[in-house]
């Protein structure tokens, strides 16, 4: 199987939502980590049931496993980190890095 190095992915702004701050927090990570590795022609993208989140520097940083399936058909492991600012009364996604 050959390796494909993730690296650290950058996405900034455009994921935004309103309610409980946990929770969107952890959905807006899903969303853009999802979006972002399928817009990569990445497949059966699928995070950790359970996040981690913390709150730092006024921003929830949420972080977790997740695996994907590259274009070449070959299983990839990987951790994923969001962070998650307060925009007003709106969450934003600032943004979302993997790591293998």
């Amino acid at each position: 199987m050959p390796a494909v190095v993730v690296g650290a992915v950058i996405v900034a702004g455009g994921v935004a939502g309103t309610s409980s701050p946990a929770a969107d927090a952890d959905a807006l990570c899903r969303d853009a980590a999802t979006a972002r590795l399928e817009g990569r022609g990445h497949t059966d993208v699928q995070l950790a049931t359970s996040l981690d989140q913390a709150e730092a520097d006024g921003a929830q940083r949420v972080s977790g496993t997740l695996t994907f399936v590259d274009e070449a058909g070959a299983t990839h492991h990987a951790l994923v980190r969001c962070v998650v600012r307060s925009d007003g009364d709106r969450l934003r996604v600032a943004s979302v890095r993997f790591f293998d």
